[in-house]
């Protein structure tokens, strides 16, 4: 290269830069579409329905929903997002699925969520809840692993379906008990509560705010929460560390990311107004409302903690040797 057309090059690389900064500092100068790649009416649209609202306030811009349910685990909408122009006007909420579990279930996942995306935002985490049918012999987890242990053929779970973290919490459940009990995968929560509330399926991990009806009307007995801590819905019930189960937190978590190598300037922004967003009152109180501890964390602490959940979810993957199509 001559010295020419290096000043050229540089000049354009200059340039280049200059208009992303330009464009950065505009941002978002046009509608923001929020990916949800499920169905609407469920937690993951209503929180994405949230915090576009909130996002909206604090930046000026607009933020709109964009629900793309296509199956696998929300693999779909989320290939969509991995795919799209990195300019920070397409953004995904994500889940423990979509960003740590699907890479360890799908083998033919065409999406990397360390590779692919950017993150932005961790809004914030929901324990599941370890329940059984009210009429099971067991009012805590130890008297529950006894059963298992005792009868370790009459035992079985259901879950909302093969490879979701409901499916995966009990599977890690019975690597840290020693126990065994039979995967019944249900197409979904409803159908897995008719056989649960009738007693053909004993026990279940399920969400905090989809069980807490039923355990209010005595249908099932909820033995631990998986989080850290106690859950609102659930005061009286212990965690699984209480119960002497450790390293055995189980968190359902919702986050925002970008497509790779979005700017910085933009996916920092964004962090700072999630942040902003989940210290305000009316926002952290329909959060909790939803049994979710609100977080606003920084694009850094998320990448850790994506690589920390990938490689925790692996393990169990491999252990329990689940593979889907």
């Amino acid at each position: 290269m001559n010295r020419r057309n290096f000043l050229q090059a540089g000049a354009l690389g200059a340039c280049s830069a200059f208009d992303a900064a330009v464009r950065a500092e505009s941002y978002p100068s046009r509608p923001v579409q929020i990916v949800v790649p499920f169905p609407p009416g469920g937690t993951n649209d209503l929180l994405a329905r949230m915090i576009a609202q909130s996002l909206g306030e604090q930046t000026g811009g607009s933020f709109v929903v964009d629900n793309r349910a296509g199956g696998a685990a929300g693999s779909v909408g989320a290939q969509a997002v991995a795919v799209a122009r990195a300019d920070g006007y397409t953004l995904l909420l994500g889940n423990t699925a979509s960003l740590a579990i699907n890479q360890s279930v799908y083998p033919n996942l065409r999406y990397d969520p360390q590779r692919d995306f950017e993150p932005i935002s961790v809004i914030g985490s929901s324990s599941l809840v370890l329940v059984v049918n009210s009429k099971v012999p067991a009012r805590n987890v130890a008297e529950l692993v006894q059963l298992l242990r005792t009868s370790p053929d009459r035992y079985s779970y259901a879950s909302a379906g093969a490879g979701s973290p409901l499916h995966l919490a009990g599977e890690l459940f019975k690597y840290r008990t020693g126990t065994e009990m039979l995967h019944v995968p249900y197409r979904g929560t409803a159908p897995a509560y008719t056989d649960l509330l009738s007693g053909r399926i004993p026990v279940m991990f399920d969400n905090t705010t989809t069980a807490v009806q039923h355990a209010r009307a005595g249908t099932i007995r909820a033995l631990a929460v998986t989080g850290a801590q106690r859950s609102a819905l659930f005061p009286e019930v212990p965690t699984l560390a209480e119960a002497g189960l450790k390293d055995t937190e189980i968190l359902v978590w919702f986050g925002l990311v970008a497509p790779r190598s979005t700017d910085a300037t933009i996916t920092g922004r964004l962090s700072k107004a999630v942040a902003s967003s989940v210290k305000d009152p009316e926002t952290r109180r329909r959060l909790l409302e939803f049994d979710i501890e609100p977080w606003g964390s920084t694009p850094e602490d998320m990448r850790r903690f994506m690589a920390s959940e990938s490689a925790k979810w692996k393990a169990v993957v491999q252990r329990s040797n689940i593979r889907l199509e």
